[in-house]
């Protein structure tokens, strides 16, 4: 009985050592966290007793918790040592299966993994020997699990009483979402707390409330000028919204002291066209929660800050940037040349207003780089779509060339990634070159997705003194609005702006005819130009958060009274 009891203690410690590869963390949770330590082994302790209540006897429910949690502890070293970010349960919202999660890692064996491997198997064979059983009747196995159950849906449901239960442990909690305040909160809580408090983070994040008073009626009442529908040009140019994928100006970082050759062509696009600093919703990560800033128009904020949207949203016809311009005449295309079953596209992007989705075995011989299909490729395919549509075209490209791993024998990440951004910067220049020879007016709206995610053995970021009080650099990238025409783009002055607006200035700016979504969020432009998380985490735009909800999981009233 005393080594069945003992059993959560070793499984915590086996499974920190685990997902560390440091034996050290032994020493650090009993004699700098013993609070974290005593929670972690209460966590185990919770599975455990519902497992041994069920089979009446410890050994099976020892063997299961410990797969469960070697498991676990394997993916978060694996994660962490190929991307520099951990492992979170916001990751399995993101995935269609969790292979997903370690699709980028490189697998290789260690000896503490054997060691840790083993010390379990013996503790388990040990209780299978020695066979102990639960003192308890069948009768009591109801009542003693749904008693467990009931404690933990008192845990994660109710914010109030899990903050109480964080501070007493000394566990670090709350915060926004983004990878600095993660790694700060990894540092203090170690695994398994960090993962019992992300849980709750998610719960709460995915828990999307209604607006006070939302109703039909409130939704009439957010658009309350008329809007002038008429359009203010003949021309309808073809449009291509890119958004490269890690693509980020390191020149911003002087100690740095990047050369501007690596982004010779992209200084050529802003200098023929228009620059500014868009305030983007994620870093190292979570592609998608750009992509629906750039795709519905509307700002992640308003979501809770979630890190995948497309988990709210249903398969149906949605109001996004590609059916306004599908509305308006134009031919509609998708380009992402990699797999489709990340984020869910394959699912809901026809939905999204596209006439056509091409992914990556949409490409026929495609260039590579780093493994990727590079981005000479997906602009070519860009560039062909316009050739051969008959309508003006709209698109959208998000690239893949860029995407960690930066790993390599040679070089450092960093010199890695950014041999990258020199191939993108030439596919850049050759893209122009072919803009210019169509005779069709066309407009390029680039942007990128987010900074780059380094691993612990090399982030440059450690380097820079960033973290979770300095960080919102991270989240500004320059963008520009290029164009084969006679067009003018500005941002009525403002420097920094939120990306979900740049779709909706772009098409104020060609003067396409207007509706009255276009109206509101041209508004609220003037009133928030800068609405993202990480810069305005306190602060609510009612009429943002009114809209945003009710077009993604709300009833879709504005889709009947504002278009």
């Amino acid at each position: 009985m005393i080594l069945a009891c003992l059993f959560p203690l070793c499984l915590v410690l086996m499974a920190e050592v685990n997902q560390s590869g440091d034996w050290g963390i032994i020493g650090k949770l009993f004699l700098e966290t013993p609070g974290i330590l005593l929670f972690d082994v209460l966590v185990v302790v919770f599975l455990y007793g519902i497992l041994s209540l069920l089979f009446r006897r410890f050994a099976p429910a020892a063997a299961v918790t410990s797969l469960f949690w070697y498991t676990v502890s394997c993916i978060e070293f694996y994660r962490y040592q190929s991307s520099g970010s951990h492992f979170t349960l916001y990751d399995l919202s993101v995935v269609t299966n969790l292979g997903d999660v370690m699709e980028f890692a490189e697998i290789h064996l260690y000896a503490f993994q054997f060691i840790t491997l083993l010390v379990l198997a013996l503790y388990c064979a040990g209780l299978f020997l020695l066979n102990p059983k639960i003192p308890v009747t069948k009768r009591h196995i109801i009542p003693g699990c749904s008693s467990c159950l009931m404690i933990a849906v008192l845990f994660v449901l109710f914010p109030g009483f899990s903050s109480t239960v964080y501070d007493v442990f000394g566990i670090e909690h709350g915060g926004i979402n983004n990878n600095f305040v993660q790694e700060e909160k990894f540092e203090q809580n170690s695994m398994i707390a960090f993962l019992v408090e992300n849980l709750s983070d998610v719960i709460q994040t995915t828990n999307i409330q209604a607006p006070d008073n939302y109703s039909e009626e409130s939704i009439e009442t957010l658009s309350v000028n008329p809007v002038d529908t008429k359009p203010q040009t003949s021309v309808k140019p073809n449009v291509i919204t890119i958004m490269s994928e890690s693509y980020a100006d390191f020149r911003v970082f002087e100690d740095l002291q990047i050369e501007d050759s690596y982004y010779k062509n992209f200084d050529q696009f802003r200098k023929e066209g228009f620059s500014g600093n868009a305030i983007v919703p994620t870093f190292g990560g979570y592609t998608v929660r750009t992509e629906f800033e750039l795709q519905f128009g509307l700002p992640i904020k308003s979501l809770n800050g979630t890190v995948s949207p497309q988990k709210l949203m249903t398969e149906e016809e949605q109001t996004t940037v590609a059916s306004y311009y599908r509305s308006e005449g134009y031919s509609t295309t998708y380009i992402h040349p990699y797999t489709s079953k990340l984020y869910r596209r394959a699912e809901l992007y026809p939905y999204f207003g596209y006439d056509r989705l091409y992914f990556e075995d949409s490409f026929i011989d495609p260039g590579r780089f780093h493994g990727y299909i590079d981005d000479q490729s997906a602009y070519e395919k860009a560039v062909e779509q316009i050739l051969i549509d008959e309508k003006p075209s709209y698109i959208h490209l998000t690239t893949m060339q860029n995407h960690m791993p930066y790993h390599t024998g040679s070089k450092s990440e960093f010199d890695y990634y950014m041999d990258g951004v020199a191939q993108t910067d030439e596919a850049l220049g050759k893209l122009m070159e072919e803009l210019k020879q169509i005779d069709e007016p066309t407009i390029v709206l680039y942007v990128g997705d987010h900074y780059p995610s380094f691993t612990e053995n090399y982030s440059i970021y450690d380097r820079l003194s960033i973290d979770a009080s300095n960080c919102r650099t991270m989240y500004q990238q320059h963008y520009f609005v290029w164009s084969n025409y006679d067009f003018q783009f500005d941002t009525n002055g403002e420097e920094y702006i939120s990306s979900f607006y740049l779709p909706w200035l772009l098409i104020d700016k060609i003067g396409l005819s207007k509706n009255e979504i276009i109206d509101i969020m041209l508004e609220q432009f003037q009133k928030d130009p800068v609405y993202t998380m990480e810069f305005q985490s306190e602060y609510s735009n009612e009429v943002l958060d009114t809209l945003t909800y009710d077009l993604i999981v709300g009833d879709k009233f504005s889709n009947y009274y504002l278009r």
